[in-house]
């Protein structure tokens, strides 16, 4: 049991952590989606009453993605923490360039309602009780999952089929999005890091 004092700081972390940029990594969109998305292959059960539940996922996740795709500012920063010394023995930074986003609020809108979506699912088709605990526990375990993506491979949560399409729909459908309207998350997420310098993209807001 996390005491409640722990529990607010991680809440306020994930929050906040939404207003600032963060590199975009191939770890968080790409191999853990994927490792969803292998765990629903694995555990569905494959009828015509699924089939058309997964259609309707990947429309919903589709909405989702774009609108918080649309919202989410993109930039290329460049960084330093090492250097050489010219031919006068002054110092020259050696830059590093990194592809970083900023979600904002609007993510946070959009994953509020994916949580309320997967909370209905739990209820209606998994037959869960739900109560004002059970509500916060699967809020804290999806926080928990953003901050700490492979969390969500620990333990037993997250054991129906339904739930893991969920999570890996709206994740690749964020991660194709985001590719699609900016081209420096495009550069890398498809193109390993081999950057167009696009000037006019620095800070640029994806809608």
């Amino acid at each position: 049991m996390i005491p409640p004092f722990v529990t607010a700081l991680i809440v306020i972390y994930f929050i906040r952590d939404q207003f600032e940029f963060s590199s975009i990594s191939r770890i968080s969109f790409w191999i853990i989606p994927g490792l969803t998305l292998y765990q629903f292959f694995n555990t569905i059960k494959w009828s015509s009453l699924n089939i058309v539940i997964i259609v309707a996922l990947l429309l919903f996740a589709a909405a989702i993605g774009y609108y918080q795709a649309s919202y989410t500012k993109i930039r290329l920063e460049e960084t330093s923490n090492t250097f050489f010394r010219d031919q006068n023995g002054q110092e020259v930074p050696i830059y590093k360039k990194v592809v970083t986003a900023q979600g904002g609020r609007h993510y946070l809108y959009g994953w509020l309602i994916v949580l309320l979506v997967q909370i209905f699912i739990e209820a209606l088709y998994l037959h869960e009780i739900i109560t004002p605990l059970k509500i916060w526990d699967v809020f804290l375990e999806e926080v928990m999952a953003d901050l700490f993506s492979f969390s969500r491979f620990v333990g037993n949560s997250h054991t129906s089929w339904i739930i893991w399409a969920l999570t890996s729909f709206t994740s690749f459908s964020y991660t194709f999005w985001i590719a699609h309207m900016s081209p420096l998350a495009q550069q890398k997420l498809f193109k390993k890091d081999k950057f167009v310098r696009i000037a006019a993209e620095d800070s640029h807001k994806t809608k």
